[in-house]
């Protein structure tokens, strides 16, 4: 639906430490200490060995999740392409939560103070 924000208003992520994740059919939660993003788009699990593992798509929607693996971790750094957030974690993790410019949105972002970023 829309582009992610500028990587500098998404600071805000780096620090923090993931204590839950959530699973819905169409939905995955990351919560952090402070602030959260919902994902309804696809995204990528990088671990730190390198394997990539794909979500939230049709083809994988039963396939083993592993985003478990995060569980804990800092988030050391946010960067930011137009319809791409690549999270990355202390152990060297990767996360990259997709959007697009379709017609429905893929997802929100809540801040330390609880404002609202559509994606």
């Amino acid at each position: 639906m829309h582009p992610f924000p500028a990587a500098s208003d998404l600071q805000f992520l780096v620090g923090k430490t993931l204590e839950q994740v959530c699973l819905g059919f169409w939905q995955f939660q990351f919560i952090f200490e402070k602030g959260s993003i919902r994902v309804e788009s696809d995204l990528e699990h990088v671990d730190s060995e390198g394997v990539v593992r794909r979500h939230n798509t049709d083809a994988d929607r039963l396939a083993p999740i592993y985003v478990h693996h995060l569980l804990g971790q800092t988030v050391r750094t946010a960067f930011v392409e137009p319809f791409c957030l690549t999270l990355t974690f202390a152990r060297g993790d990767l996360l990259r939560i997709y959007s697009d410019q379709g017609q429905f949105e893929c997802g929100q972002i809540y801040d330390d103070e609880g404002r609202l970023t559509v994606f």
